[in-house]
């Protein structure tokens, strides 16, 4: 694990230095200044209270299977929460990780396929307060502070472990546990399809990690790199 003090973005030093960095390296900050998310939105993370870090895969057989290692980053952190004592631990597709309905992880996955590919992790772990927005860390629900560079690098060492084993396909266990922590299931979202913003109800994950969506009396299966988010409706 390379570790910074300070760095505006942990993918963003993985892209500058990738020709230096080898498979499956690890960069962690105690200060990512301008970290974001799938959408483009900051991710707010203060300093020195949170596990902010990326890992770097060059494998063109995982990096291929895009999809699914998107899904599995999820199902990684979801399954650590769980393993901490926290509950109502669900994953909003493909990889956003809510806690009793507050947002706890982000992950976002960048990089030029099939060559490399940068998964970034920003997990809140002893922040307290989050300027009025629908999120919480794992001290807020447990109590505990955690070690957030330990954190780091028990969850880089277990997500790099399964990401050996990634095919075109989820296996039924990853399939079967996702299904169990669907955040959006059942609910009415909104999404974009054909460059316009259309509302569907949101049915369930297929095992190639794609997402299937009700809209006109048919169903659609999405793919996280077609639209820029899929959100609860208002009225769900």
């Amino acid at each position: 694990m390379i570790y910074l003090k300070e760095v505006d973005s942990t993918n963003k030093y993985i892209k500058e230095h990738v020709s230096e960095l080898d498979s499956f390296e690890c960069v962690f900050t105690d200060n990512q200044t301008e970290g974001k998310g799938r959408t483009g939105h900051t991710w707010l993370s203060e300093p020195r209270k949170n596990a902010t870090f990326s890992i770097l895969v060059k494998d063109k057989d995982i990096n291929t299977n895009f999809n699914i290692v998107s899904i599995v980053a999820g199902l990684v952190v979801a399954e650590y929460l769980d393993m901490l004592g926290l509950n109502n631990v669900t994953i909003k597709w493909p990889n956003d990780v809510y806690v009793c309905g507050c947002k706890i992880c982000g992950i976002l996955l960048e990089g030029q396929l099939p060559d490399y590919l940068i998964i970034g992790i920003g997990i809140n772990v002893n922040q307290k307060n989050f300027e009025g927005l629908a999120a919480t860390s794992i001290y807020n629900e447990i109590g505990t502070r955690l070690d957030t560079k330990l954190v780091a690098s028990d969850l880089a060492e277990y997500l790099i472990t399964r990401l050996k084993n990634v095919n075109d396909k989820l296996s039924k266990e990853d399939l079967d546990e996702f299904i169990l922590k669907d955040y959006l299931a059942g609910t009415n979202v909104t999404f974009t399809h054909k460059d316009e913003r259309e509302e569907g109800l949101a049915l369930g994950i297929n095992e190639d990690g794609s997402y299937k969506i009700k809209f006109n009396e048919k169903i659609l299966s999405i793919n996280s790199d077609e639209i820029n988010t899929l959100r609860k409706s208002e009225n769900s």
